[in-house]
């Protein structure tokens, strides 16, 4: 299906491109983002364009800001469902990923727009100048639309999400919406993790959250779900009901592989 959709876009736009693999990122990006090769990369941008349009409302005409674009994965999907007023910005901390999707994406669809920005992060971004706690999305007051982060704030402790969230708060308009992915940690998750169940454990307690590796703690963080109930409210962030559930910790009935929570700007 994704496959079909990505030949119809050089269709449209003859002499973009040769082939259907131009928006298909080399391995090592592809690795940067989960890996699976290309049908995994592929098919997560679909899962999740699916989850934007009939959980979260996106609409084509929305203004867009995706948080942690990599090289366009989510982007991707949303090529031709945009359409006037409707315009799409990401950014990341990965630089080569970005330089990719600016190379092969922006010039054929000029209304995507991705930038690289200088945020340090141990693990992705070592050599980041600015504290991701400190750093201002650099768009106006009451921008977007429409703003998702998928594994990002499973890469983030207390403070820095805070910070992202109050960034998210102001740069969407009143009624816009925002799409998160989580660790949640509540009795249900705690106790198939205790059982054995999980895909990922997080045994060490930091302030507010909890990691899998005290060492490398952006590696994987989880919240519990009153902390993350705390934040939404104090930033005036809406929880459209109900969260949705991953299978990380082994749950049998999920949607996706990590829990993602929709609001709204109130």
């Amino acid at each position: 299906m994704f496959l079909d959709f990505l030949c119809s876009l050089f269709k449209k736009n003859e002499g973009a491109a040769q082939d259907n693999k131009s928006f298909i990122p080399p391995a090592h990006l592809i690795d940067g983002v989960g890996g699976g090769g290309e049908k995994m990369f592929v098919k997560v941008g679909e899962e999740f364009f699916g989850y934007f349009v009939e959980k979260g409302g996106l609409n084509p005409t929305d203004r867009i800001l995706d948080i942690g674009c990599g090289c366009g994965r989510m982007a991707i999907p949303l090529l031709t469902y945009l359409k006037d007023p409707g315009e799409y910005w990401g950014f990341d901390i990965v630089q080569p990923a970005v330089q990719w999707a600016q190379e092969r994406i922006s010039p054929t669809f000029p209304k995507f727009h991705f930038h690289a920005i200088d945020v340090h992060n141990r693990l992705y971004n070592p050599k980041g100048r600015t504290p991701p706690g400190k750093f201002q999305f650099p768009y106006a007051d009451d921008f977007f639309d429409f703003t998702f982060l998928t594994s990002v704030f499973t890469h983030m402790v207390a403070p820095e999400m805070r910070h992202y969230l109050a960034e998210i708060v102001r740069t969407l308009k009143p009624g816009g919406r925002c799409f998160t992915t989580y660790f949640v940690l509540n009795p249900e998750s705690r106790d198939l993790m205790g059982k054995g169940k999980g895909k990922l454990s997080f045994p060490h307690l930091f302030p507010d959250c909890a990691v899998s590796n005290a060492e490398a703690p952006e590696a994987a963080v989880a919240y519990d779900e009153p902390f993350i109930r705390q934040c939404f409210s104090e930033q005036r962030l809406s929880i459209l009901e109900p969260f949705h559930w991953g299978n990380w910790c082994g749950r049998d009935k999920f949607v996706s592989f990590q829990d993602f929570v929709i609001a709204v700007k109130q």
